[in-house]
């Protein structure tokens, strides 16, 4: 079942081209996120489902010009997503809409992250905490004091998103269905300036455990990993965010060589890669904007 699936997969990739992007070297002014006038109705913020050919993901919305948007990720029942958008000043913000009485609210920050930098958001499946990455200063003594790449987390109240509380270092986060948590694994990048793809444990949601993937032909700076919904395989880069690599899992619960996309369709420079939690569609950067 893993193998068919891996062909299905490989065969999607063929047909979607990427493209690096890089942060903006200005940083207009955002007037305004969405037209008033403009109604989002319907699954995926009211856009047209793709096909084989990439569309950008909700230009003007979403994908804005002059910005940098990056790492999206939707709730389990598809009514909420955060995504996260580059600017150097003011900082860097995750922002999110919802659906609403039918409809997609215009795109606004998180306002548990005011004051410092956040970005590369992610829901659990069991829709209950959302990671992210933020510049808030972590507990000291703790991995990733004083550092950017740490985690925070909120919880689901009944009034809304509670306190960020500290997790643990790491960069891009990702899930299965089961619960299972990965993410790219810091802790050596100033010993020997590598980073690596890891499994986390976690208690009440603060990281207690990182496992290293043991990944066939080692690939450089490992980073940013994908895990699909149910586990089968995971995508990930090398290069500090481009050249996208993708694994599958074996029977006996071991990864299989990695599989380089950049000479099966892709570009080089792609990186960042997201799947949906219904496992039907694939989102990237290009560009600059979230495709």
């Amino acid at each position: 079942m893993v193998r068919q699936a891996g062909k299905i997969i490989i065969v999607l990739f063929l047909f979607v081209p990427l493209v690096g992007c890089k942060a903006a070297e200005q940083t207009p002014a955002i007037t305004s996120m969405v037209p008033t006038s403009i109604e989002l109705i319907g699954p995926y913020l009211g856009q047209e489902p793709p096909g084989l050919k990439p569309e950008k993901f909700a230009p003007g919305i979403v994908s804005i010009p002059d910005f940098l948007e990056y790492c999206g990720t939707f709730s389990p029942d598809g009514t909420e997503y955060y995504f996260y958008r580059y600017s150097i000043d003011p900082p860097s913000k995750i922002y999110f809409s919802k659906l609403k009485d039918g409809k997609w609210t215009p795109p606004e920050p998180c306002p548990f992250t005011d004051g410092y930098g956040a970005s590369e958001p992610h829901l659990t499946f069991d829709d209950q905490r959302l990671y992210f990455n933020w510049k808030y200063p972590s507990p000291q003594g703790q991995p990733g004091y004083n550092e950017e790449v740490k985690y925070y987390f909120v919880e689901r109240t009944p009034d809304g998103w509670s306190k960020p509380t500290y997790a643990g270092q790491g960069m891009f986060l990702s899930s299965s269905r089961d619960g299972q948590i990965y993410t790219t694994d810091m802790s050596s990048r100033k010993i020997n300036g590598r980073t690596y793809l890891a499994k986390v444990s976690a208690q009440n949601g603060v990281f207690t455990n990182y496992e290293r993937l043991n990944i066939p032909t080692y690939l450089g700076t490992q980073a940013h990993p994908c895990i699909a919904p149910d586990g089968s395989y995971i995508i990930f880069d090398v290069d500090g965010g481009s050249h996208l690599f993708i694994c599958f899992k074996e029977a006996d619960g071991t990864w299989g060589e990695a599989i380089d996309l950049a000479k099966n369709g892709f570009d080089s420079l792609a990186g960042g890669a997201y799947i949906s939690p219904d496992g039907k569609y694939l989102f990237f950067h290009l560009k600059e904007d979230i495709w």
